[in-house]
């Protein structure tokens, strides 16, 4: 008799039982169920972290000193937990984008030969996109960290005309003037459009996501099937319309710019 067995059609042969926590790790990360709770429960951080950078850069409508010193406790205050928390959320997102990717290619190659009828006509648009509004998330992602964190995307213009990099932006106090640099970026059109555009995206993946999460976990039931539906619009619209207000509030002029 084989020394392994098959655990699913879809998965590897299962490994053979050992001591400690890597077994466990590994038949975790190969087996599709268990693959498709800890994409639920990275998504459901990542979520959660959205609020929280939400509710920090709202701070930009109370001013440059709300904001900027906001942005000091985190960069140096923290010291290196704000180094940890970083990594923690990068190790999230590339669990996350992988193990949907893999999950996704495992359906595919589980059915090479398409149904000769689709059986997709009850799924819902967002459902059907969500791999394309993940990378396209992934790329905004990118595009961010370019733009705010390592300024390679765009400059300052100061009143004198002089373009400088966001990261040589101070305030009156010394401190990173986020607030100018938030105020540079929002006023430039063809960001704001960019922004807007993705944040659309954003939330057609987590309306869908927050919900597809409960249920992978078995929270979703006939019971509570329509408070989890809510719940999951009103996330994805809080965070939506929180991200909208933000660029068009800037871009309208209600966080004035100083220089």
């Amino acid at each position: 008799m084989s020394a392994t067995t098959v655990r699913n059609p879809k998965g590897p042969a299962e490994a053979p039982a050992g001591d400690g926590a890597t077994p466990f790790v590994s038949a975790a990360l190969n087996s599709s169920v268990g693959a498709k709770v800890l994409v639920a429960l990275t998504g459901l951080s990542l979520v959660g972290f959205l609020v929280f950078h939400l509710i920090g850069n709202l701070k930009v409508f109370s001013g440059p000193d709300a904001i900027n010193a906001y942005a000091h406790f985190l960069k140096h205050d923290l010291g290196a937990l704000i180094w940890i928390a970083r990594a923690g959320l990068l190790g999230l997102f590339v669990l996350h984008l992988a193990l949907a990717i893999r999950l996704k290619a495992r359906a595919r190659a589980a059915r090479p030969v398409a149904y000769a009828y689709p059986n997709t006509v009850q799924a819902t648009p967002e459902s059907r996109t969500m791999l394309m509004t993940g990378l396209v998330i992934l790329l905004f992602v990118l595009f961010h960290l370019a733009h705010y964190t390592f300024a390679w995307i765009h400059g300052a213009e100061l009143s004198d005309g002089k373009v400088v990099n966001y990261l040589d932006l101070k305030d009156a106090k010394g401190r990173h003037d986020v607030y100018s640099m938030l105020v540079a970026g929002f006023t430039t059109p063809w960001l704001c459009v960019f922004y807007i555009v993705t944040q659309l995206l954003l939330f057609v993946h987590l309306r869908h996501g927050i919900q597809s999460a409960f249920q992978t976990l078995g929270l979703k039931n006939k019971r509570f099937r329509a408070a989890i539906g809510f719940l999951g619009l009103a996330v994805a619209g809080a965070i939506l319309i929180g991200n909208l207000f933000i660029v068009c509030g800037v871009w309208a002029g209600l966080a004035p710019p100083v220089r």
